[in-house]
């Protein structure tokens, strides 16, 4: 009687333990995977990625603690495939090999498992094999899974540089994440037009992802002035959130501003500012900006610190004005120093044009250098590069230069002749490296000071 029931308890532990393996691992698993596919259905990659990484690990769990239950090749499938789904392909990959190559995967699992082997391969930098692999899967009656073949087919020819083919793997789907992808590629392979058009593609559907402000910039720095235009203005029709808005509005302020279209850059940073209520940083960084925006027409250092004096401290607060602050303050120290080659006021010139982008102020200063440096090698230097900011004048400069300067290394570029062969070819970067190594010296010293967080009350 006592055996009988001590082989009852033995069952009964056993059922119960059997049960555990599949309600606390097998069931919860899974249940990350659907909520994982559901995800994928929407596009939501990053989430999609976060539930596989679950069930990969919950799955994990059973394979571990309980090897030889019945619920193992249950298990294997789940970690196998739900590993492969959120890129841990190293154990996945030969797991998915031994489950396609054996008997216990249903019809529908099969299909899934290949799925998921062929998105390793692409990550894997073998989309040749992957690409036949998914091509046979677009007919499946499981049309989720003919789109997500679909989807990784076109990573797949993304990944070779075939993006001509991308639009035929997708046909008629919406697949966003994917659009981004072929985005990001066309600008990194600097293939603008297509650029344009999957934004404004994105825009119309109101998909707004930070990479837009980057894609921005890499269309206005190409030329691209209607397209980056027309690109926000869809955005601005789909009305999506005003702070995201307000980061476009500012991108395209920002370089329209250091192109000197003022008037386009003056309406966006308007824009940038009214539309971001709730993003203080962009609104202060457009006031910043916008009060900023008179440097270029600064034209004496006289003029430049009247403008420095009139910002208050919430201007100076942003992070774009203390980048001009820095700027200034090398300006500065270079525009004070004295030395008889004014190789010093050459560079605050070459600052003065290239970092504050104010090139009144430039061409003014490398006027001075031109006409009171005497005998110093720069003179030529600094009237081409004053007649480079002055088209109405830099005929007659470059004359002079010819005329009254013509074995310098400047005359033999505008001869066609080789500037080499000229003596300040060398002497006058020379010149100019060894005053500007002994400023930013200073310079550096002083930024790193004024960075220091103020120290508390009372220390020492």
């Amino acid at each position: 009687m006592r055996a009988a029931q001590r082989l009852t308890l033995v069952l009964a532990s056993w059922l119960v333990g059997s049960g555990c393996v599949y309600y606390n691992g097998i069931y919860n698993a899974q249940a990350e995977a659907r909520l994982a596919d559901a995800k994928l259905r929407r596009d939501d990659d990053g989430e999609a990625t976060t539930r596989f990484q679950r069930s990969a690990a919950i799955a994990e769990t059973v394979l571990v603690r309980h090897p030889k239950s019945k619920w193992r090749n249950r298990a294997l499938y789940i970690a196998a495939r739900s590993g492969a789904m959120a890129a841990q392909c190293e154990r996945a990959v030969p797991r998915l090999q031994q489950l396609l190559a054996g008997t216990t995967l249903t019809a529908e699992e099969r299909d899934r498992s290949r799925l998921a082997l062929a998105a390793c391969e692409v990550r894997g930098g073998r989309s040749t094999d992957a690409r036949p692999r998914l091509d046979s899967m677009f007919q499946s009656s499981d049309r989720e899974l003919a789109r997500q073949s679909r989807i990784w087919a076109a990573r797949a020819a993304l990944s070779m540089g075939d993006r001509d083919a991308v639009p035929a793997y997708l046909g008629n789907l919406d697949a966003g994440v994917l659009q981004w992808e072929l985005i990001s590629a066309s600008v990194s392979a600097r293939e603008y037009a297509r650029v344009e058009s999957l934004l404004v593609q994105r825009a119309r559907l109101g998909d707004y992802r930070e990479d837009v402000s980057r894609a921005l910039r890499d269309l206005l720095s190409d030329g691209r002035v209607d397209g980056a235009e027309r690109v926000v203005a869809q955005y601005d029709a789909a009305r999506v959130r005003d702070d995201s808005r307000a980061r476009m509005h500012y991108a395209l302020g920002d370089m329209h501003a250091r192109a000197g279209r003022d008037s386009l850059a003056r309406r966006h940073l308007y824009a940038a500012r009214t539309l971001s209520q709730r993003d203080t940083v962009t609104a202060h960084d457009a006031n910043a900006r916008l009060a900023l925006l008179d440097l270029m027409r600064v034209a004496s250092v006289r003029e430049l610190d009247t403008l420095i004096a009139r910002q208050d401290s919430v201007v100076w607060r942003t992070s774009y004005a203390r980048q001009v602050a820095e700027r200034v303050l090398l300006f500065r120290l270079l525009a004070a120093r004295g030395d008889a080659e004014s190789a010093s006021l050459y560079l605050a010139a070459e600052i003065a044009r290239d970092s504050l982008r104010a090139p009144n102020l430039a061409r003014a200063l490398f006027l001075r250098v031109a006409r009171e440096a005497g005998a110093s090698p720069l003179v030529p230097s600094a009237w081409y590069a004053a007649a480079l900011l002055e088209p109405d004048s830099a005929a007659s400069w470059q004359r002079r230069v010819l005329a009254d300067f013509r074995n310098s290394a400047v005359a033999a570029r505008l001869r066609g002749d080789d500037p080499s062969t000229q003596p300040d070819f060398v002497s006058a970067p020379e010149l100019l490296r060894l005053h500007w190594t002994d400023a930013l010296r200073i310079w550096s010293d002083s930024v790193r000071k004024l960075r220091l967080p103020p120290k508390p009350a009372g220390s020492r």
